[in-house]
C-alpha cells in the first residue's frame, strides 16, 4: 500500500546524516525500549547502570536530531538549487554586449587623425576584454549569497541598461570583505573589479576608483592592472597615459615574473598603441612587434590580431599604403578564422581609407559598404555613422554629391541619437562645406529647346 505523500519526502530521505539518523535511532530506539520493557538485566553498580542510562537517553536524542538535520538540509539544498537555476537563466555574454551597446564612439577632425584612429582601434580591441568583464561580473551575481529577489531585480535591471542594483550588491560585498581583515583582500579585490566593469559602461571615473582599489588590494592580480591601464588609455573621461604606461608595465612585470607569456604579448601591445598615441610610430611599432613576436610563438589569433591591427595602422599613418594594405589582408583572415564580426567590419574600414588614399575608389567603395552592412546588423549606430562618413567622403571624390550628401545626413542622423556633440558638429560642418561648394559651383546650360521642323524644311 501506498504511503500518502511520501513520494515528496522520499528524495530527501538519500542524505548521509538522515541515514546516519536512522541507524543511530533505530539502535537506540531498540534499547532504550528493552530498558524501559525490563527486559534487560539490572546493574550491580549504581554508577555504571547511570552511565549506561544516560547515555542510551541522549544517543536517542542525538540520532533524532541528525535525523531532523539532514532532512532539513537536504530540503535546503533542493530550495537553493532551484533558486540557482532560476538566476542563472540569463545569458551573461548577451546581457554584457547589449549593456555596451550605447557606448558612443567620436568622430574626430582631419588634424587629430593619429590619435582618433588609434582610439579606434584600441576601442574595438578593448571591447573584447569589456564584454568579459561584463559578462564576468554578470555571472557572479549568481554566486554572492544574496536572496534570489534581489538578484532577479538586479538582473532585470541591468536588462533595461541600468547598473545600480548590481553596483550595490558588489560595493557591499567589496565594503564587508575589506573590513573583515587581510585574509579576504582577494575576494574584496574581485569585487572591486566586477564593480569598476559595471560602473565602466556609463561611468568611468567610478569605475577608475573600483579598479584602483581592486590593485591596492591585491597588487599581485594582473587582470586588474590591465583593467586599470585600459580605463586610463581608451577613455578620454580618464585618460592619463602616464599613469596607463605605469599600470601596463605593472602588467608586464608580472607577467615576466609569472612567465606568462600571453600578458607580457597584452602589455607590450597595450604599451605599443599609447607610444603610437604619443605620435612616436617608431617606438610603438617596436613594442608592437615584440608583441607579434610572442603571439605567433603562443599561437594566438586574438594577439596576432591586436597587433597586426596597430602596425596596418601605423603603416597607413606613415604613407606606406602598400603594406598596411598587405597588413590588414592578413588580419582579415584572422578575424574571419575567429568569427570576429567587429574586426572584420573595423578591418574593412581601414582598408576603405587604405584604398582611398591610393585612388582606389571603387574598391573603398566597396570595403565602406561591407562594412556598413555588418555594423547596421549589429546595432552599432557610433560605427554606423563612421563608416557613412568615410562613404561619403568617396562619394565627394567620384563625383556623386548627392550621395554623398545622403551618407553624411545619415550619419548625422545617428549622431543625434547617440547625443555626440563633437560627432555632430564635424558632420555639420562636411554638410555645410558640400552645400558651399555647391552654391559656388556654376550653373549647368540650359538645355537646347527643341527646334520645330517645318514642313518646308523637310
Amino acid at each position: 500500500m501506498d504511503i500518502i505523500g511520501f513520494e515528496k519526502i522520499a528524495p530527501h530521505l538519500a542524505n548521509p546524516l538522515v541515514l546516519i539518523g536512522f541507524v543511530l535511532l533505530l539502535a537506540y530506539g531498540i534499547h532504550w525500549q528493552l530498558m524501559k520493557s525490563g527486559l534487560l538485566s539490572k546493574v550491580d553498580k549504581k554508577d555504571s547502570s547511570l552511565i549506561i542510562r544516560l547515555f542510551l537517553r541522549y544517543g536517542f536524542w542525538l540520532a533524532l536530531t541528525l535525523l531532523l538535520a539532514g532532512v532539513g538540509l537536504s530540503a535546503w539544498n533542493s530550495y537553493m538549487e532551484k533558486e540557482k537555476v532560476q538566476i542563472q537563466a540569463v545569458d551573461a555574454g548577451q546581457l554584457a554586449d547589449k549593456l555596451l551597446a550605447p557606448l558612443q564612439g567620436q568622430l574626430q577632425a582631419k588634424d587629430e587623425q593619429i590619435k582618433a584612429l588609434t582610439e579606434a582601434q584600441g576601442q574595438l580591441q578593448a571591447k573584447d576584454a569589456q564584454i568579459k568583464a561584463l559578462t564576468e561580473a554578470i555571472t557572479a551575481l549568481s554566486k554572492t549569497g544574496g536572496s534570489a529577489a534581489s538578484i532577479n531585480a538586479a538582473l532585470q535591471e541591468l536588462e533595461q541598461g541600468h547598473t545600480t542594483q548590481a553596483k550595490s550588491i558588489f560595493a557591499e560585498i567589496a565594503a564587508t570583505k575589506e573590513t573583515s581583515g587581510k585574509k579576504n583582500n582577494q575576494e574584496a579585490a574581485e569585487a572591486y573589479r566586477h564593480l569598476g566593469a559595471l560602473a565602466s559602461i556609463t561611468k568611468p571615473k567610478e569605475a577608475l576608483l573600483a579598479y584602483r582599489k581592486a590593485t591596492e588590494l591585491d597588487p599581485d592580480n594582473t587582470e586588474g592592472w590591465n583593467r586599470l591601464g585600459a580605463l586610463l588609455l581608451f577613455r578620454a573621461e580618464t585618460r592619463e597615459l602616464a599613469q596607463a604606461e605605469e599600470a601596463f608595465r605593472k602588467v608586464l612585470s608580472l607577467g615576466e615574473a609569472k612567465q606568462d607569456k600571453k600578458w607580457q604579448a597584452a602589455a607590450l601591445n597595450n604599451l605599443g598603441r599609447l607610444a603610437q598615441m604619443r605620435g612616436d610610430l617608431d617606438k610603438g611599432e617596436e613594442l608592437l612587434r615584440k608583441s607579434l613576436e610572442m603571439s605567433e610563438a603562443l599561437g594566438s589569433k586574438e594577439g596576432m590580431a591586436a597587433s597586426y591591427s596597430t602596425l596596418g595602422l601605423v603603416a597607413y599613418l606613415r604613407g606606406e599604403l602598400d603594406t598596411a594594405e598587405e597588413i590588414y589582408t592578413k588580419i582579415l583572415a584572422l578575424y574571419e578564422a575567429l568569427g570576429n564580426k567587429e574586426g572584420i567590419a573595423t578591418v574593412y574600414l581601414r582598408l576603405c581609407l587604405v584604398y582611398d588614399a591610393r585612388g582606389k575608389l571603387d574598391k573603398a567603395e566597396e570595403m565602406c559598404r561591407k562594412s556598413i552592412e555588418i555594423v547596421e546588423a549589429l546595432g552599432y549606430k557610433d560605427w554606423t555613422a563612421e563608416g557613412n562618413v568615410n562613404l561619403g567622403g568617396v562619394y565627394e571624390k567620384r563625383g556623386k554629391l548627392d550621395q554623398a550628401e545622403a551618407a553624411w545626413k545619415k550619419s548625422l542622423s545617428l549622431l543625434q541619437e547617440l547625443g555626440d556633440p563633437d560627432g555632430i558638429k564635424y558632420v555639420q560642418k562636411l554638410l555645410d562645406d558640400l552645400a558651399q561648394h555647391r552654391t559656388s559651383q556654376p550653373a549647368p546650360p540650359a538645355a537646347n529647346p527643341p527646334q520645330v521642323v517645318s514642313e518646308e524644311s523637310r
